[in-house]
């Protein structure tokens, strides 16, 4: 790793090199927003130039991809603390996914590659074993029975899987999603979670 630049503090190791540049990616969506941040942007807030930043990262997709993966745990954990009140398996997996739908895309860390509209180029991602694992990790942290209601540890990879799938669709074509996703969630999404407890 070349230590050049980094404002006379350079990283220890490639894996704190890349922290810092998502911490400055950050730190200039917040100044000027996901459209106008490129890596010019970053190279300048870090002290180094963009041929550094490229030896991270590919391109700016790849980037705020990478970034929006790090700020997905306090995003997570806003939601927790959201639906915290619920206790009815069917609404607090309707407020869950209503919740990412409606806020991911307004999200300035997070949801930084749906505000660019580049949503398409995320596909792969969300599907990926990190991705996956994430989901499934938040699934099994909500206040609800699973076992109580069919899943095992096999269907709940599962369910992760089609939470991300359905997920997508909805971030993907924002226009056809309409103002409130929660009556389409109860008469649809809800009865097919739920089929594995009927009697």
């Amino acid at each position: 790793m070349r230590t050049h630049g980094w404002r006379g503090d350079p990283p220890r190791d490639d894996d704190e090199a890349r922290r810092r540049i998502i911490g400055a990616l950050i730190r200039c969506v917040d100044r000027f927003g996901a459209h106008k941040t490129g890596f010019t942007q970053v190279a300048e807030e870090l002290g180094v130039t963009r041929a550094t930043v490229y030896r991270y990262y590919r391109n700016i997709d790849e980037l705020m991809k990478a970034a929006g993966f790090a700020a997905a745990a306090e995003f997570e954990a806003r939601i927790a603390a959201a639906i915290g009140p619920l206790t009815d398996p069917a609404e607090i997996l309707v407020e869950v996914f209503a919740l990412a739908v409606e806020q991911l895309p307004r999200d300035p860390h997070v949801g930084m590659i749906f505000a660019t509209g580049r949503a398409p180029m995320f596909g792969p991602e969300i599907l990926s074993a990190t991705a996956l694992d994430e989901m499934k990790v938040f699934l099994s942290r909500l206040d609800i029975d699973w076992a109580a209601l069919g899943y095992d540890d096999g269907e709940l990879t599962g369910l992760a899987e089609f939470f991300m799938r359905l997920l997508y669709s909805y971030l993907s074509v924002p226009e056809a999603t309409g103002d409130d996703p929660r009556p389409f969630l109860r008469r649809w999404l809800t009865p097919a979670l739920l089929a594995k407890a009927a009697p």
